[in-house]
């Protein structure tokens, strides 16, 4: 497992637009395998702050990116 950050949680919805929590989690989407726990407290945060919205009534839970989170997502590449 391996810690995962904003960036490469934002870049990978952008990449997707929209994934599942099993899809996020996955290698061949983050480019690792993150902490779950933290993977889910990351995405909390996401959506708390508007970069990205969980789906009403999906199961398993799905989330999208918002265009807020698009614009944070090309802020922080350019940090970089």
């Amino acid at each position: 497992m391996s810690n995962i950050n904003r960036t490469i949680l934002l870049n990978s919805l952008i990449k997707h637009e929209t994934l599942t929590i099993d899809d996020i989690g996955k290698k061949e989407n983050l480019g690792m395998i993150p902490d779950e726990e933290q993977l889910q407290i990351m995405l909390n945060e996401l959506v708390e702050n508007g970069y990205v919205d969980a789906l009403d009534g999906v199961t398993p839970c799905t989330y999208t990116i918002t265009n807020k989170g698009i614009e944070e997502g090309e802020r922080l590449n350019e940090v970089i």
